[in-house]
């Protein structure tokens, strides 16, 4: 066998190889015999077929496996064995030239790691969100627990308030005839008038109306049954051609009666945890701060990649980006129990997101080298922390959730990797110039970053 190993570019490879009939003929050899121990043919007993009948009924098929099988040992032997070269992903078959009892040619392509030299990070700056929890941030929070917790009250001769709940029905009008539009009417539909995603049209149409009051609103023509009051898309923008004529008729408007603020309150809202008003607050203050710390955290991660892939446009090996394509389909199955939707076409699919397979192909490329330059690992300590911080709050123990965790192999793997994750985003936010920002600040500079974005946008 002879093999040549040629750099196709900075970071692929190609293997050459020349295999002569006489070797591989022990290993088709083999294969037919394996073929013959489960035929049964008329006339022969089984697994007693002659080989040369095998071959005609089976050789061409066995043949071409059996080359396969050769280049990946020839590879596996060349390469994979080799300290000089660090082959990345699947490698691809891109030539194989072979008939049955004669030569073999064939070329094998695949990825190795580049090198990465990793930038000097202490004037680069960093903007991190560093957000602190305000009396008002607490007040609004108590305020949405007690907007859960109140009744609901009847108004009679009082007109609805932008907070207020209504009940209504829907009548689509034909505006050429002036006349209901039959079979397109929906009925008691509730909502609060605060709701985010209620149509503005009907919001404002509906504030300050009371129970029994009838009135007209053009709305966009998405606004189907299943999903009334709010529409399909609420931040489509229709034009006039869009819109559609509806009766609205009020049934119903009760307002929200909100609960006291008392230490009966706070039993019910902490489910008995607490009673006290100030230790609701104090708590109400410690969740916010987590949840924000959290965001900021997961928002400087984000950062930190876009800066690094910047700073770092490391080539990434083909196999890699179609590895991370791979499992891109393959999430798309494990979303549809397992099986690919009637319309999916993976060739577009494969297109459309192979951007995203390379950024993140290259992200993990910067991220080994930064593992392996600073030397991380993620230890038994830390995986025990791990599995306490699981653990935090709920019904189960730190042993239970490890327990669970150490019976699958994969579960394990993607702890360890977490593990490290971690540890690199700390690791370069020490590295970063980070400048922290209050909210305000850090939304104003997210907001300049945007417009800039809109000016250069073709």
């Amino acid at each position: 066998m002879d093999t040549t190993l040629s750099k196709a570019s900075p970071v692929e490879y190609e293997l050459d190889l020349h295999a002569t009939a006489d070797e591989l003929e022990p290993k088709l050899k083999e294969a037919l015999k394996a073929q013959r121990k489960n035929m049964d043919v008329q006339g022969f007993r089984k697994g007693k077929v002659p080989l040369g009948l095998v071959k005609k009924m089976h050789g061409e098929a066995i043949g071409y496996r059996v080359a396969e099988q050769f280049v990946q040992n020839a590879f596996e032997e060349t390469v994979e064995a080799s300290d000089d070269l660090e082959p990345l992903g699947q490698p691809t078959l891109v030539d194989l030239d072979y008939e049955l009892d004669a030569d073999l040619e064939a070329t094998l392509r695949f990825g190795v790691r580049p090198t990465v030299e990793l930038e000097d990070l202490s004037s680069v700056e960093l903007s991190m969100l560093a957000p602190e929890i305000t009396d008002e941030d607490v007040d609004e929070e108590i305020e949405r627990l007690r907007t859960e917790e109140a009744d609901l009250l009847p108004l009679e001769d009082e007109p609805a308030g932008e907070t207020d709940f209504v009940n209504i029905d829907l009548q689509r009008i034909d505006p050429q005839t002036d006349t209901p539009i039959i079979g397109d009417k929906d009925e008691d539909l509730t909502f609060f008038l605060d709701d985010e995603r209620l149509k503005q049209e009907l919001r404002e149409g509906l504030t300050g109306k009371q129970a029994g009051d009838t009135f007209r609103v053009m709305l966009p023509q998405d606004l189907h049954a299943h999903d009334h009051p709010h529409g399909a898309d609420a931040d489509h923008d229709h034009g006039e051609e869009d819109d559609r004529l509806y009766e609205v008729t009020v049934n119903d408007v009760k307002r929200r009666d909100l609960p006291p603020l008392d230490a009966e309150f706070v039993r019910r809202a902490t489910e008995g945890e607490l009673e006290d008003v100030d230790a609701l607050r104090q708590d109400i203050r410690e969740r916010l701060q987590d949840a924000w710390d959290q965001r900021a955290r997961e928002m400087a991660q984000g950062e930190v990649i876009d800066t690094m892939l910047e700073l770092h446009p490391v080539p990434v090996p083909e196999s890699v980006i179609e590895g991370y394509l791979d499992s891109f389909v393959k999430q798309v199955e494990e979303e549809n129990d397992g099986e690919r939707p009637d319309d999916f076409d993976e060739e577009h699919f494969r297109r459309r997101n192979r951007r995203d397979a390379e950024k993140q192909g290259r992200w993990m490329l910067i991220r080994d080298r930064v593992i392996e330059e600073a030397g991380l690992e993620a230890t038994e300590d830390d995986i025990q922390a791990f599995f306490a911080d699981q653990a935090q709050g709920g019904d189960v123990t730190p042993q239970q959730i490890q327990q669970f965790y150490r019976s699958m192999p994969q579960m394990m793997e993607k702890v360890e990797q977490q593990i490290l994750s971690d540890k690199v985003f700390d690791l370069l936010l020490e590295r970063f110039d980070v400048q922290h920002k209050s909210r305000e600040e850090f939304e104003a500079e997210m907001q300049q970053e945007q417009e800039a974005r809109q000016r250069v946008a073709p």
